[in-house]
């Protein structure tokens, strides 16, 4: 999955550990900094994406283009444009009313509509009339809604999944436990965004298909050796998802995690000496 902090006219920018993009406007009073941005499907409670990925299905309620900004002043104006495959671009634009440090901005191409067309778009975002960000990403056609079944709704499920390089291996249901659980390869070898993408879009998977289940389990095959488990109240992801929950307190204190090693067929007590072996961070 490409990461949408690689393509940034003039130089390449993924988060503040590449640095900064400044950007001067001769013969203007505009002067900003980059920090950082993302393409997305929600902002958390600080203001900050709820994820990072250029793939997004016809049936997310919309694609968020997130800039983070240095050194705005009151009356910069900022244009958000999004490119589809064939026809007219979406455009959306605003005016800072007052100077700030620091301020996140977005834009937004609304989904859920059969107007908008599935394929690859552009985004861009400017700043008065230049050109400070183009990326890219891939819109794909869903109607899980639309299913006439349980069984239906999963099997479009899954096939989503696979547009999105998922490898599905089971989905279900456990009605004496009210948890609606979906087992997938894992896709990073790393606990990195990847890993984040692929849980959220599970979780979200799941919360469709299954509205009626109290809890959501999203579990990833590891080298076919390991099942690493992310267990999570479904009422903490809609909170989450909608904006009243930080990512860090949802992914460090909501989301429960287990671990069951395969081969030996026994779950792993020490789950934060497992990750802090296998991936090298205390998690």
């Amino acid at each position: 999955m490409m990461d949408v902090g690689e393509d940034v006219v003039g130089r390449n920018l993924s988060g503040l550990a590449l640095g900064v993009f400044l950007v001067l406007f001769l013969g203007t009073s505009l002067a900003a900094t980059v920090l950082d941005y993302a393409l997305c499907r929600g902002l958390d409670k600080d203001g900050l994406p709820l994820d990072r990925t250029d793939k997004f299905s016809t049936e997310d309620k919309a694609v968020i283009f997130w800039v983070f900004l240095e050194g705005v002043k009151k009356g910069d104006e900022f244009r958000f444009e999004f490119l589809p495959p064939e026809g007219l671009p979406v455009e959306s634009s605003l005016v800072l009313e007052s100077d700030e440090a620091y301020v996140g901005v977005q834009g937004e191409l609304p989904l859920g509509s059969r107007a908008v067309p599935s394929g690859r778009w552009v985004a861009c975002f400017y700043a008065a009339q230049d050109k400070l960000i183009e990326t890219s990403f891939t819109l794909v056609e869903s109607n899980i809604v639309e299913s006439a079944s349980r069984e239906e709704a999963i099997k479009r499920t899954v096939s989503l999944l696979q547009e999105f390089g998922y490898t599905v291996l089971d989905v279900g249901f456990s009605e004496e436990d009210n948890q609606a659980y979906i087992r997938m390869e894992m896709a990073s070898r790393a606990l990195d965004q990847a890993l984040w993408n692929q849980l959220g879009v599970g979780f979200d998977a799941l919360k469709r298909v299954f509205p009626e289940a109290a809890w959501l389990v999203v579990q990833l095959v590891m080298e076919k050796e390991y099942v690493l488990s992310f267990q999570v109240k479904a009422y903490d992801f809609d909170i989450w998802r909608r904006g009243y929950l930080s990512s860090d307190d949802f992914w460090k204190k909501r989301v429960l995690r287990y671990v069951y090693n395969i081969r030996r067929r026994e779950e792993i007590q020490d789950v934060r000496g497992f990750y802090s072996e296998k991936f090298g961070v205390v998690f």
